[in-house]
């Protein structure tokens, strides 16, 4: 067994030992250390992300694959992705994301372009850098609808509305 697959998978603290490192987070000096020990992180360092595009020509017209969710972070439209778990390639990670959020088996993953998105500049709650794919799939999706480029829902992440405009160039 590697170093990456001995990890447990969540935090194992008892609910004293998280209430303790969340204490001992906030001295660290950043406004704010979050509600949880993976939130505690968000001031500190970075997060990769990988966010997938699955596009498809409907009538003679690019679409772009959206899901709603509508959770404690947030409701509204956004493209397929999530954070990139240690370890993990970037296959794994947008096989892994797709399925979960869309139910679609990944037949290729193609990175295109980085985004660089943190609170100072985009409507997000750490600092991201963002890895965005052009995903070939199989199958239709069993969550989500396409909406042409010109035609994305207002409620959609602010950042994903960027990357949408981005391939909108490709």
């Amino acid at each position: 067994m590697t170093q990456w697959e001995n990890q447990p998978e969540e935090t194992q603290f008892t609910a004293e030992e998280q209430t303790q490192f969340l204490q001992l987070a906030k001295k660290i000096g950043w406004r704010k250390t979050g509600k949880d020990v993976f939130e505690a992180f968000f001031p500190i360092f970075p997060f990769v992300l990988c966010e997938l595009a699955v596009l498809r020509e409907i009538n003679g017209v690019p679409h772009v694959l959206l899901w709603h969710r509508d959770d404690e972070h947030y409701k509204g439209w956004h493209m397929p992705g999530g954070y990139i778990l240690r370890g993990e390639s970037m296959e794994e990670v947008a096989r892994r994301i797709l399925f979960k959020e869309t139910g679609l088996t990944l037949q290729s993953a193609d990175f295109v372009q980085y985004f660089n998105s943190y609170p100072g500049n985009a409507s997000v709650p750490n600092h991201q850098i963002a890895l965005l794919f052009l995903c070939k799939t199989k199958g239709e999706p069993a969550q989500g609808k396409f909406f042409p480029y010109n035609n994305i829902p207002a409620d959609t992440l602010s950042h994903h509305k960027a990357y949408i405009k981005f391939l909108q160039q490709l």
